[in-house]
């Protein structure tokens, strides 16, 4: 089966009889479950995290080895499903479930091959949040919790079964603990932390975290917006992750400054890269996305006009953005309108990253033209239907411009769709 927005070459995910010849599994909405199904109704879950590069050969690795072992297990059914969740489109907890074991009991024999199968995809894969890494930067994270239902029974308690906090709750030993490996901790990435503390988290994402952080290093209080990138998070077919996505947007925000025009962003404060860890530090702009203005119902012609005229702005200054839309301008409660996020841009002659929210079946050529569709697709884009999806978000711009223009958000974006078709070549 085809990747959508993928190249050929990238591989589904095998069902479970092409692994296993004559396993007996079952299939969900989005997921191949095999094994004998535990007798216990809670106990230990091994989280395997996978990415669209190495999913194939992990699945041919460990489902016969797992089915081997009587265990029971669950995998995604497709590059696609990974994909969104390794991206957080499920929520973040859910980030790298891609393979899960269940483990009711620790089996020593069995996490001895599972960690030594594992060791070709040491440090490739990305972290699953809220789990217990097994350490030596494997691919591999455990959590107690339930086989059924949605709560667990501590001692004489029955208490939730919270997948979003511990990896293991109070009450419960931690009997893998003796097969963990320690991880040895970055000073340098803990000394920057320290110099700007977070106390909420605005966003989280597979490829990053966005953290609304105070500045101790300031002589007065001074408020922060932190971003991270995570290492092997959401890794893209080119082989790039989080980290490389922020080291993206530094060089945007540099950029802006080499143009002079910096001031239609948020200021640089400060910036940490490491081989693993990436930290961007900006200004902190009390405001929400367009995009969420627009799904709230209070997105205005005037706030598009102003970020269509700081896009123009850009421009003229001899730099796109790659990735232009409604989320990448935030408004202020007095309709001051921001530019952020800069993974995709660049100047011409760059090569384009491949990062794109929409994929357009007519996609202009020239960079400048290429954003202000892009821009305009998120505007047309009918979220009443949900947001985008990895299947859902190829757009047709002539489909766009037989939207009826039954108010004046649409009006105002048909009517600079129908100015920019003259202008910009195609390429199919």
């Amino acid at each position: 089966m085809p990747v959508r927005g993928a190249p050929a070459d990238v591989p589904d995910i095998p069902r479970p009889e092409r692994l296993v010849p004559g396993c007996a599994y079952a299939v969900a909405d989005h997921w191949y479950a095999c094994g004998p199904l535990p007798a216990e109704a809670q106990g230990w879950k091994l989280h395997v995290p996978m990415t669209m590069l190495t999913a194939r050969a992990m699945t041919e690795r460990l489902v016969p080895m797992v089915i081997a072992a009587g265990l029971h297990l669950k995998y995604v059914r497709s590059i696609d499903t990974l994909r969104k969740l390794n991206a957080g489109m499920f929520g973040y907890s859910q980030i790298g479930k891609d393979l899960v074991i269940y483990l009711p009991r620790p089996n020593p024999q069995f996490l001895s091959a599972l960690t030594a199968a594992l060791a070709p995809w040491r440090d490739q894969c990305p972290a699953v949040p809220f789990g217990r890494p097994f350490g030596n930067r494997l691919p591999l994270y455990y959590r107690y919790g339930a086989y059924r239902g949605e709560s667990i029974r501590v001692g004489d308690r029955e208490v939730p079964d919270d997948r979003t906090s511990v990896a293991v709750p109070d009450g419960i030993a931690d009997e893998l603990a003796a097969y963990v490996e320690p991880e040895p901790s970055d000073e340098e990435v803990t000394a920057f932390l320290g110099r700007y503390p977070s106390f909420r988290a605005i966003a989280q994402q597979g490829k990053c975290g966005i953290f609304h952080a105070m500045d101790l290093s300031s002589p007065t209080f001074r408020e922060v917006a932190l971003k991270a990138g995570y290492h092997r998070g959401q890794v893209q077919v080119d082989g790039t992750d989080g980290c490389d996505f922020l080291r993206r947007e530094i060089a945007g925000y540099r950029l802006l400054a080499d143009r002079g025009i910096d001031h239609l962003a948020p200021r640089l404060v400060d910036v940490l890269d490491r081989p693993r860890k990436v930290i961007l530090v900006l200004e902190y702009v009390d405001g929400v996305s367009l995009l969420q203005r627009k799904l709230q119902g209070d997105l205005t012609v005037r706030l598009l006009e102003r970020s269509w005229a700081i896009l123009h702005q850009v421009h003229a200054a001899q730099v796109y953005l790659g990735d232009a839309k409604l989320a990448n301008f935030l408004a202020t409660d007095e309709d001051e309108v921001t530019l952020i996020d800069f993974e995709a841009a660049g100047t011409p002659g760059d090569r384009l990253p491949p990062i794109r929210t929409f994929l357009l079946d007519d996609e202009p050529e020239d960079p400048y033209a290429a954003d202000r569709a892009h821009y305009l697709a998120s505007v047309l884009y009918p979220y009443e239907a949900g947001r985008y999806s990895w299947h859902d978000r190829q757009v047709s711009l002539a489909d766009l411009r037989r939207r009826p223009a039954d108010d004046d958000i649409t009006r105002w974006a048909l009517d600079r769709l129908d100015a920019e078709r003259a202008t910009a070549p195609t390429r199919r």
